[in-house]
């Protein structure tokens, strides 16, 4: 298994989800299990390149997922490239954020099919996800796959499909902290659980 750190982690994780337009988004719902729905996430200053584990999306007030994060903000974010086969499953926290800048920065024009009000509608929230760590398969494809299959069959070596790995992407883990709830801009690092 492949072990990655700090930037050169950033770099790859970023190389395999840059193109993946939905992620399921799991969170934790108050009977104790975990809640997934797709996501649509987009990043700040993509033209960049450079991915500081951090992804933004576009949600209502008046979702579920709002009471299960600010319960609990630990999270989960998948990944899944099929085509390229490539999947990646981020480890991190989610808070929940009213910025007008980075609304404004982020906003498109089919975003108004779900918010009608448009940038201002009062049930507009953003949802900040602050990778911290992220595990990854990444595939040569079908057809080397096929045939590091066919050479393992016949040499009783274990088949070797592709990459899979950690990635300590070297970011602090983020929460909203509990003295400013009110405060929906107020994010600040937080321990990580052991």
């Amino acid at each position: 298994m492949t072990t990655l750190y700090g930037q050169e982690a950033r770099e790859r994780i970023w190389s395999l989800i840059k193109d993946t337009k939905v992620a399921m988004l799991a969170t934790h719902a108050a009977t104790g299990l975990l809640h997934a729905r797709p996501m649509m996430p987009q990043i700040r200053h993509p033209e960049d390149k450079a991915f500081d584990g951090v992804l933004w999306f576009f949600t209502g007030a008046d979702t579920g997922k709002i009471g299960e994060i600010e319960a609990n903000p630990e999270a989960l974010l998948t990944f899944s490239d099929p085509k390229g086969h490539n999947y990646v499953a981020l480890n991190g926290t989610v808070s929940i954020s009213r910025d007008p800048v980075i609304i404004d920065e982020l906003w498109s024009a089919a975003d108004k099919a779900w918010f009608p009000g448009g940038k201002d509608d009062p049930n507009l929230r953003l949802l900040r996800f602050n990778a911290s760590e992220a595990e990854f398969w990444d595939s040569p494809g079908l057809i080397a796959a096929g045939v590091a299959f066919l050479q393992a069959m016949a040499t009783g070596e274990r088949a070797d499909p592709g990459d899979h790995g950690h990635a300590d992407l070297g970011i602090p883990d983020f929460a909203p902290r509990t003295d400013d709830r009110a405060n929906p801009l107020a994010i600040t690092p937080r321990d990580p659980v052991g």
